[in-house]
Protein backbone atom coordinates (compact mmCIF):
# COMPACT_ATOMS: atom_id res chain seq x y z
CA UNK A 1 0.00 0.00 0.00
CA UNK A 2 2.96 2.74 1.19
CA UNK A 3 4.65 1.37 -2.09
CA UNK A 4 1.86 2.30 -4.21
CA UNK A 5 1.61 5.74 -2.67
CA UNK A 6 4.94 6.33 -3.41
CA UNK A 7 4.35 5.37 -6.97
CA UNK A 8 1.79 7.60 -7.59
CA UNK A 9 2.74 10.00 -5.80
CA UNK A 10 6.09 9.87 -8.08
CA UNK A 11 4.34 10.01 -11.12
CA UNK A 12 1.86 12.75 -9.72
CA UNK A 13 5.15 15.13 -8.97
CA UNK A 14 7.00 14.05 -12.24
CA UNK A 15 4.94 15.70 -14.68
CA UNK A 16 4.90 19.36 -12.55
CA UNK A 17 8.67 19.01 -12.39
CA UNK A 18 9.25 18.56 -15.78
CA UNK A 19 6.79 21.46 -16.77
CA UNK A 20 8.10 23.48 -13.94
CA UNK A 21 12.10 22.93 -15.75
CA UNK A 22 10.14 24.12 -18.80
CA UNK A 23 8.81 27.24 -17.62
CA UNK A 24 12.26 27.88 -15.71
CA UNK A 25 14.00 27.05 -19.34
CA UNK A 26 12.00 29.66 -20.98
CA UNK A 27 13.11 32.57 -18.62
CA UNK A 28 16.66 32.47 -20.53
CA UNK A 29 14.96 32.64 -23.54
CA UNK A 30 12.94 35.92 -22.52
CA UNK A 31 16.50 37.16 -21.76
CA UNK A 32 17.64 36.24 -25.28
CA UNK A 33 14.56 37.58 -27.22
CA UNK A 34 15.02 41.10 -25.18
CA UNK A 35 18.63 40.72 -26.07
CA UNK A 36 17.70 40.39 -29.59
CA UNK A 37 15.19 43.20 -29.33
CA UNK A 38 17.55 45.65 -27.80
CA UNK A 39 20.29 44.62 -30.62
CA UNK A 40 17.06 45.52 -33.20
CA UNK A 41 16.53 48.81 -31.64
CA UNK A 42 20.29 49.40 -31.43
CA UNK A 43 20.47 49.38 -35.21
CA UNK A 44 17.99 52.27 -35.83
CA UNK A 45 14.94 50.53 -35.95
CA UNK A 46 11.79 52.14 -35.75
CA UNK A 47 9.63 52.65 -32.09
CA UNK A 48 6.92 51.36 -34.23
CA UNK A 49 8.62 47.95 -35.42
CA UNK A 50 9.67 47.51 -31.85
CA UNK A 51 6.57 48.41 -30.31
CA UNK A 52 4.91 45.34 -31.99
CA UNK A 53 7.29 43.06 -30.45
CA UNK A 54 7.42 44.38 -27.00
CA UNK A 55 3.75 44.04 -27.24
CA UNK A 56 4.02 40.10 -28.47
CA UNK A 57 6.65 39.59 -25.62
CA UNK A 58 4.36 41.51 -22.92
CA UNK A 59 2.16 38.98 -24.09
CA UNK A 60 4.20 36.18 -23.53
CA UNK A 61 5.04 37.38 -19.52
CA UNK A 62 1.69 37.65 -19.08
CA UNK A 63 0.74 33.82 -20.38
CA UNK A 64 4.30 32.95 -18.30
CA UNK A 65 2.81 34.60 -14.60
CA UNK A 66 -0.49 32.75 -15.18
CA UNK A 67 1.57 29.30 -16.29
CA UNK A 68 3.37 29.95 -12.85
CA UNK A 69 0.35 30.14 -11.04
CA UNK A 70 -0.93 26.71 -12.31
CA UNK A 71 0.18 24.18 -9.85
CA UNK A 72 -2.27 21.98 -9.46
CA UNK A 73 -1.87 18.38 -11.09
CA UNK A 74 -5.24 18.45 -12.78
CA UNK A 75 -3.75 21.89 -14.16
CA UNK A 76 -0.91 19.94 -15.90
CA UNK A 77 -2.53 20.03 -19.06
CA UNK A 78 -3.60 23.80 -19.42
CA UNK A 79 0.20 24.53 -18.28
CA UNK A 80 1.94 22.31 -20.90
CA UNK A 81 -0.42 24.55 -23.32
CA UNK A 82 0.87 27.97 -21.85
CA UNK A 83 4.20 27.14 -22.32
CA UNK A 84 3.39 26.00 -25.91
CA UNK A 85 2.21 29.37 -26.69
CA UNK A 86 4.94 31.27 -24.51
CA UNK A 87 7.28 29.27 -26.70
CA UNK A 88 5.60 30.01 -30.15
CA UNK A 89 5.52 33.52 -29.37
CA UNK A 90 9.00 33.96 -28.31
CA UNK A 91 9.94 32.23 -31.46
CA UNK A 92 7.98 34.84 -33.36
CA UNK A 93 9.22 37.52 -31.78
CA UNK A 94 12.88 35.92 -31.94
CA UNK A 95 12.30 35.74 -36.08
CA UNK A 96 10.78 38.87 -36.42
CA UNK A 97 13.49 40.56 -34.59
CA UNK A 98 16.17 39.18 -36.32
CA UNK A 99 14.18 40.19 -39.78
CA UNK A 100 14.30 43.35 -38.49
CA UNK A 101 17.56 43.63 -37.33
CA UNK A 102 18.61 42.84 -40.49
CA UNK A 103 16.28 45.38 -42.38
CA UNK A 104 16.92 48.51 -39.72
CA UNK A 105 20.61 47.74 -40.58
CA UNK A 106 20.61 47.75 -44.48
CA UNK A 107 17.88 50.92 -43.82
CA UNK A 108 20.31 52.75 -41.90
CA UNK A 109 23.31 52.01 -44.51
CA UNK A 110 21.36 53.21 -46.96
CA UNK A 111 20.59 55.82 -45.10
CA UNK A 112 24.46 57.10 -44.30
CA UNK A 113 25.13 56.78 -48.32
CA UNK A 114 22.20 58.74 -49.04
CA UNK A 115 24.06 61.18 -46.54
CA UNK A 116 27.25 61.31 -47.55
CA UNK A 117 26.04 61.33 -51.24
CA UNK A 118 24.06 64.65 -50.32
CA UNK A 119 26.85 66.26 -48.67
CA UNK A 120 29.37 65.58 -52.26
CA UNK A 121 26.27 67.14 -54.12
CA UNK A 122 26.41 70.16 -51.62
CA UNK A 123 29.55 70.67 -51.84
CA UNK A 124 30.37 70.38 -55.73
CA UNK A 125 27.42 72.94 -55.81
CA UNK A 126 28.65 75.03 -53.20
CA UNK A 127 31.78 74.61 -55.21
CA UNK A 128 30.12 76.10 -58.70
CA UNK A 129 27.91 78.70 -56.85
CA UNK A 130 31.67 79.52 -55.26
CA UNK A 131 33.49 80.18 -58.57
CA UNK A 132 29.97 81.70 -60.91
CA UNK A 133 30.15 84.55 -58.12
CA UNK A 134 33.81 85.34 -57.77
CA UNK A 135 33.79 84.95 -61.83
CA UNK A 136 30.55 87.06 -62.05
CA UNK A 137 32.42 89.70 -59.33
CA UNK A 138 35.97 89.89 -61.38
CA UNK A 139 33.91 90.68 -64.62
CA UNK A 140 31.91 92.68 -63.00
CA UNK A 141 35.09 94.67 -61.44
CA UNK A 142 37.10 94.68 -64.89
CA UNK A 143 33.51 96.40 -66.64
CA UNK A 144 33.85 98.90 -63.78
CA UNK A 145 37.53 99.34 -64.39
CA UNK A 146 36.79 100.61 -67.70
CA UNK A 147 33.99 102.85 -67.39
CA UNK A 148 35.95 105.11 -65.28
CA UNK A 149 36.99 108.23 -66.57
CA UNK A 150 39.99 110.22 -66.10
CA UNK A 151 39.40 113.34 -65.53
CA UNK A 152 42.06 116.66 -64.97
CA UNK A 153 41.86 119.26 -62.20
Amino acid sequence: MVGVLVVLALVAIQPLAVTSQTTDSLQLRFGETIAMLHQAESVDATPSEIGALVGLLNKALELNGEALKLTAPDQVQRRAELVAQIDQILMTVENRAADLTALASQRSYTNKVFTYMWGVIAAVLGTITYSLALSFYRKYRIKRTFQMRVTRK
